[in-house]
């Protein structure tokens, strides 16, 4: 029932299964009962588990404790339903990523014995895609829509400000990112743009540059509906918008008997929205809420704490269960926890128990500076591996990137290896979208976005010239055609420079003959030759970057059609954005360390874990002062960190720190000095350099230093 190891080196593999999602909404006859491996969940479950899945009926709102099996409860209420009959198609699973909705689905058919087909599982966005394409003439939308990544949706809306000509506004108007921001913010979390603004970006709060802004937004969404893109936020919102149409909300209501939502602290407006038009259809109101309000640490992203909070109010008769059973962590580390969360005012309160046995009480460590904090951290680090910790078992989570410079300096100096989970992911790099975006042409050939970056690899047309030919090859009926015929350029696009003109053609007849119908690979290495020259005279390590291509035409060998590879791609892209930056030396058969921001650890779970910077107005923040809502999410981070923890937990304090280039002492932060003393083991640090009769021990051949003793 522990949370499976964490193992950020294992390969994900994105599975589809087309025959699992045909005509699931369409009235069906009786069919017979499925035959399952019988499940023993009384002896299975602990008691608060089984009471859930032995009640599943109507609203309910599962209040899930760190480390207490929640994904466990999840699986096995999905597999007592279908134990009880209920077709997989009556299901719908909403997660927050698609990995966990796989592996969700995975363990159902492991207890079963047979995986169920048909269950509607998946992230918001991806179950969304899947509503649109089969309602999409209810909505008046073309079936071949394109969804766009984040990237080109942030480059459609460049090209949006380009044509609002905001030239008199450009020293201060917003980035296509931030415009891009903005937009989403008022979508999602049901705002309009000048609320936003002044929520977010107060510094343009300017009636002309928001009168500007809106017809920036009127343009983009122009683009969209003429080229037939959708972006992320276009997914939520045409769901939404169809699920007010009463013929489908009521079809839709009749199918779909029981709706689960993982997570459900991190949903925004619109999706809470979105679930509550799906249930009011239902007589029953079959619908799980299940989610952590403690761990709720992502309303930077809109994410409203409040819809877990008021869930009891909005659904009648809703019955409330909490899972306190805490199977990761020694109880001193769930003391300490449940003593620094009791702090938060608006919470559903719990005391979360520990089932393992007693450990070490968490170390508080007070160190003089910032360099000797991460002194402290690379030492200890090389302690505990001598104890029998494998590196890959600790992690040192911080609040902000910026508090682990030092930390990552003094690893290096030490050649511990450690992994940073950021970076640019494969799929962002520029030699991969110059080949997505041939991709994305051949399967709609209007996307702007994509034409865009094509005529940008072609030598000889500008930033003007790209303009004058999208626009005028968008009011074609065959785009690629138009842009093979040579006097279209003599014609229509006169005023074009001949040798662009030239190379336009000359690097389309290479695809010319390449249509939707064809395999992804085959498409790909087609491409790829054609962008050999531009791949070789304008990037550095070209020889990588067309094996790159190659990679990527392996992978999409398992996909039947470019359609869905690129669905793939983007409803995916949050999971494959997370790469790791490799340091110092690295055994093979020893993986390293892991350094992360704390949002980017919620789930996961390691055997040590250093939290370093707990200074005021470091952690928490200084902006949050003065905001209470905004001072208890900052603990809820605190928290979510805390409970990373397994066996060994460490809080790091330096009196001194650096700010804008000056030393400053610094107090301890303001959620170590409400803690009772109780709950941790003041210590401090000293430095002392070993007897030199003594030798260090070898570490099998490698390069790590010998450690100080701590």
């Amino acid at each position: 029932m522990r949370p499976a190891k964490n193992n950020p080196k294992e390969e994900y593999v994105f599975e589809f299964y087309d025959e699992d999602y045909v005509n699931v909404l369409q009235p069906e006859s009786e069919a017979p009962l499925e035959e399952y491996n019988e499940v023993d969940f009384e002896s299975d479950l602990n008691n608060e588990q089984s009471e859930v899945v032995n009640n599943i009926k109507g609203p309910m709102l599962i209040i899930a404790g760190a480390g207490s099996g929640k994904t466990r409860t999840i699986v096995y209420a999905v597999a007592k339903l279908l134990s009880s009959g209920v077709s997989p198609s009556q299901i719908m699973l909403v997660t927050f990523t698609n990995k966990a909705a796989s592996e969700m689905i995975k363990r159902v058919e492991k207890l079963l014995g047979k995986r169920p087909k048909g269950i509607w599982a998946g992230t918001f966005h991806s179950i969304a895609n899947r509503f649109l394409r089969i309602y999409c003439k209810t909505l008046n939308m073309k079936p071949n829509y394109t969804i766009m990544d984040e990237g080109d949706a942030k480059a459609l809306m460049k090209l949006a400000i380009a044509d609002a000509e905001v030239k008199e506004l450009e020293q201060r108007f917003p980035t296509s990112a931030q415009a891009k921001d903005i937009l989403s913010f008022s979508i999602n979390c049901n705002k309009s743009i000048e609320e936003v603004i002044l929520w977010k970006y107060a510094h343009y709060n300017d009636e002309l540059l928001i009168s500007k802004l809106k017809e920036v937004f009127r343009i983009y969404a122009k683009k969209k509906e003429k080229d037939s893109l959708l972006d992320f936020d276009d997914l939520l919102v045409f769901w939404n918008r169809l699920l007010e149409e009463r013929s489908v909300a009521q079809m839709i209501a009749k199918r779909i008997k029981y709706v689960l939502v993982d997570e459900y602290q991190d949903t925004n407006y619109i999706q809470d929205d979105i679930i509550h038009k799906i249930v009011k259809n239902n007589p029953e109101q079959n619908v799980i809420a299940v989610g952590d309000d403690a761990q709720s640490i992502y309303a930077f992203r809109g994410a409203n704490f409040q819809n877990i909070l008021r869930f009891e109010k909005r659904y009648k008769n809703c019955k409330k269960y909490t899972i306190t059973y805490n199977y990761r962590s020694r109880p001193q580390i769930l003391e300490l926890a449940n003593n620094s969360i009791k702090h938060n005012k608006k919470q559903f309160k719990k005391q979360m128990k520990p089932t393992r046995s007693d450990g070490l009480v968490p170390y508080l460590v007070n160190v003089g500076s910032e360099d000797d904090q991460a002194r402290f951290i690379a030492n200890q680090v090389l302690k505990l591996r001598e104890d029998g910790f494998a590196l890959n078992e600790i992690a040192v989570l911080y609040r902000a990137t910026s508090h682990s410079i030092r930390i990552e300096v003094e690893l290096q100096a030490k050649n511990v290896p450690y992994e940073v989970r950021a970076g640019v992911s494969f799929f962002e790099r520029a030699h991969i979208k110059d080949l997505l975006a041939h991709l994305k042409v051949i399967e709609n050939p209007y996307d702007e976005v994509s034409w865009s970056r094509i005529f940008g690899i072609v030598e000889g047309i500008g930033q003007t010239s790209n303009r004058k030919i999208r626009n005028a090859i968008l009011e074609t009926e065959d785009p690629l055609r138009k842009l093979l015929d040579k006097h279209f350029y003599t014609g229509e696009l006169r005023g074009i420079p001949k040798v662009g003109a030239k190379n336009i053609v000359k690097h389309l007849k290479s695809i010319a003959n390449i249509t939707a119908k064809d395999d992804p690979a085959t498409m790909i290495r087609r491409i790829t030759t054609s962008l050999e020259d531009h791949i070789t005279t304008k990037y550095n390590n070209p020889d990588q970057r067309l094996d790159d291509l190659e990679q990527l035409a392996i992978y999409t060998q398992k996909f039947d059609s470019i359609q869905r590879f690129l669905e793939n791609l983007s409803l995916n892209r949050s999971t494959i954005e997370s790469k790791t930056v490799l340091m110092g030396v690295q055994q093979e058969d020893e993986p390293p360390m892991v350094l992360s921001t704390i949002h980017r650890a919620k789930g996961l779970e390691w055997r040590a874990v250093f939290i370093p910077m707990l200074c005021e107005n470091l952690f928490p923040t200084s902006r949050v002062i003065g905001d209470d809502e905004a001072f208890e999410e900052e603990r809820r981070v605190f928290y979510v960190a805390i409970t990373r923890a397994k066996d060994q937990l460490y809080l790091l304090t330096p009196s001194i720190v650096q700010k804008f280039g000056r030393f400053e002492t610094s107090r301890k932060s303001q959620f170590i000095e409400e803690l009772d003393e109780d709950v941790y083991t003041t210590s401090s640090v000293e430095f002392k350099a070993k007897s030199k009769k003594k030798k260090s021990k070898p570490f099998d051949g490698s390069y790590f230093t010998t450690a100080d003793k701590v």
